[in-house]
């Protein structure tokens, strides 16, 4: 494995998302910069399964968690409604308090 230096300058409190190339590091380096992050892997089941059903629960979860640090959502490429949550969480800062990645 190769030890990579990534850091994300500027980011503030902004909102990211994190694109590549499959098995490539990127949820690994994501986990080993925000350990206590909530984090969301869309490959489970369980997972998939509740946010298809109902994308909002999305926003309910960090909206009442109140969460001040960032969020990771892992594969939210198979969801494509969960990015209309992101979306109104990233426009309404005030209901969630988290970064999103």
């Amino acid at each position: 494995m190769y030890i990579r230096k990534q850091e994300f300058q500027g980011l503030g409190n902004e909102s990211a998302f994190l694109w590549g190339a499959r098995q490539t590091g990127k949820s690994t380096l994501l986990k080993a910069l925000f350990p206590e992050a909530p984090y969301f892997d869309l490959l489970l089941g369980d997972e998939f399964n509740r946010f298809q059903r109902n994308p909002s629960l999305l926003r309910e979860i960090l909206t009442a968690s109140k969460t001040n640090m960032p969020v990771i959502v892992d594969e939210i490429q198979r969801i494509p409604s969960l990015l209309n949550e992101v979306h109104w969480l990233i426009v309404n800062p005030d209901g969630s308090g988290c970064d999103l990645f």
